[in-house]
């Protein structure tokens, strides 16, 4: 079975999506210049270019200064591909941050876990599970949104996941039970959990593949980031009103993405098979029709995702880069009131302060998309594939491991508070950011018909396990202390994300791949 993504166009069996095959064929003419006369060669060259007419040929350098483009786009100008690249811009910020607050709604708790503590008189590891429930079920809860998404377009679906998101935010507002803020956060998380994963497919079905990296990099980094700064502003609220305020932001911040799909938004689905599925009229989309009626929605498309466990060039950093997510992301990320409210007695915020090293680590290692685009580039010229991108993913582990080593020696050497062990913060930031966007990237690579079915999946694995750590660390902390912890944490990043990387990268440059 394969998912839709409303982004392959009618032009697919006569021009390579995969642009590194195209590189293999020119490659492949290139070796057979000895052998061939010149006429065969040209003749060979005709073959391969895209059989489109002339006018469709000046139609595409008109609005996009070439038609040599993977994927080919349409002669239509409500083809997504066709977009201006400010609308592309405008629709890429707002889900990119839509996927910032679903993990900024998660953490913003984190300066307020001791407050809570307080108040429903419970340890501070308890209050972690309304932070870690979260987690989980932005992670889960895609696989549900997105075979809607796939029948029914994205942007309608997006403004009731924010306007849902408004309700159970108010909820908590109100909330003075942990039982009732508890199921605030649940279904808090289970609408706004497309921000999470959809970035991946509204990238694929807006770009072309020379710009991938750089913007899934921009949706990657927001993800990232709303871990970091939900924690470091929401700081600066509760230490000056009452923790509840928190939540009345965050019902603030979901109205105005609700109100901003409505007046900007505008639907990438685009069915090029039946254009009368097609809605250009931004308030008519504003209704339930099927732009993808073959795409029924059943158990097997919630759960087709999970084939690309048997995929291992999808697999394997799908899995690497899940380990780092966990280790040097949540490990210091979730952890870190346990940590710093328990050693230093820090308050809300200077709590929320601590969060600084990861924002910058974080914004450093966004180069990573930018670098990954050009290392792809510069490789096709010289026929490598796809798993040239790997190389950036060497960089982001051995920063990893060196962030969580010196985090785990200098919390553990600290009796006063002081900057060290956040420098282990920024490094391990730093490493985990330079391999997002390549990995995720890679994935996409490796069948860009099926991205949104791959980011679910990469999205589901990597919250999966980060749902799993905040369960063993506190255990772990007690008994073996930060040193000999962290450095497990660093070790397991070295065993079970680099090695197998480096197997894979090796293996797929092997087969030209």
């Amino acid at each position: 079975m394969c998912i839709n993504t409303g982004t392959w166009t009618p032009f697919q069996t006569l021009w390579p999506r995969d642009s590194n095959s195209r590189s293999k064929q020119m490659t492949s003419l290139a070796d057979d210049k000895e052998v061939r006369t010149k006429e065969e060669v040209e003749d060979i060259t005709t073959e391969d270019e895209p059989e489109i007419s002339e006018e469709h040929k000046q139609y595409l350098i008109a609005k996009h200064g070439t038609y040599n483009l993977v994927p080919l786009p349409s002669m239509n100008d409500d083809d997504p591909l066709n977009w201006s690249n400010g609308m592309k811009h405008l629709q890429l910020g707002m889900v990119a941050f839509h996927g910032f607050m679903t993990t900024f709604l998660t953490t913003g708790m984190v300066p307020v876990a001791g407050v809570y503590s307080e108040k429903y008189n419970m340890p501070t590891s308890r209050i972690a599970y309304l932070i870690s429930v979260q987690i989980l079920l932005v992670g889960v809860f895609p696989l549900i949104w997105v075979p809607l998404m796939e029948r029914y377009g994205k942007r309608l679906l997006l403004i009731i996941s924010t306007l849902g998101t408004m309700c159970f935010s108010l909820g908590s507002v109100f909330s003075n039970t942990y039982g009732t803020m508890m199921a605030m956060r649940v279904l808090q998380a289970v609408l706004i959990s497309p921000g999470i994963a959809v970035g991946g497919s509204i990238v694929n079905e807006t770009t072309f593949s020379h710009q991938r990296g750089s913007r899934s990099g921009v949706w990657a980094i927001s993800v990232n980031l709303g871990t970091m700064v939900g924690a470091f502003l929401m700081g600066f609220v509760a230490q000056y009103q009452d923790a509840k305020y928190i939540h009345v932001v965050f019902t603030l911040i979901n109205f105005g993405q609700a109100v901003c799909y409505f007046f900007f938004g505008k639907e990438s689905s685009y069915n090029h098979n039946d254009l009368s599925r097609n809605e250009s009229n931004r308030f008519k989309q504003l209704r339930f029709k099927a732009i993808f009626p073959e795409n029924h929605i059943t158990i097997q498309k919630i759960i087709y995702p999970g084939i690309f466990f048997s995929n291992l060039r999808i697999f394997i950093p799908t899995f690497a880069y899940s380990v780092c997510f966990l280790q040097a992301n949540i490990a210091l990320n979730i952890e870190i009131p346990e940590v710093m409210v328990g050693k230093f007695a820090l308050g809300p915020q200077a709590l929320g302060l601590q969060f600084l090293s990861f924002i910058i680590g974080t914004a450093i290692g966004e180069v990573g998309g930018y670098m990954s685009d050009k290392l792809v580039a510069w490789g096709q010229g010289r026929g490598r594939g796809p798993s040239f991108r790997l190389w950036l993913t060497y960089p982001g582990f051995a920063a990893c491991i060196i962030g969580l080593v010196v985090f785990g020696v200098q919390i553990d050497a600290a009796n006063t508070w002081n900057v060290t062990p956040l420098i282990g913060c920024a490094l391990a930031a730093f490493g985990l950011q330079i391999m997002t966007s390549p990995i995720i990237a890679y994935c996409i690579d490796m069948d860009h018909k099926q991205a949104g079915a791959i980011v679910l999946f990469i999205t589901a694995v990597r919250q999966t396990l980060a749902f799993i750590g905040p369960f063993y660390f506190p255990v772990m902390y007690s008994n073996l202390g930060f040193t000999v912890s962290y450095g497990i944490m660093a070790a397991l990043i070295g065993g079970l994300s680099f090695i197998p990387t480096l197997v894979l990268h090796i293996t797929a440059a092997r087969n030209g791949k």
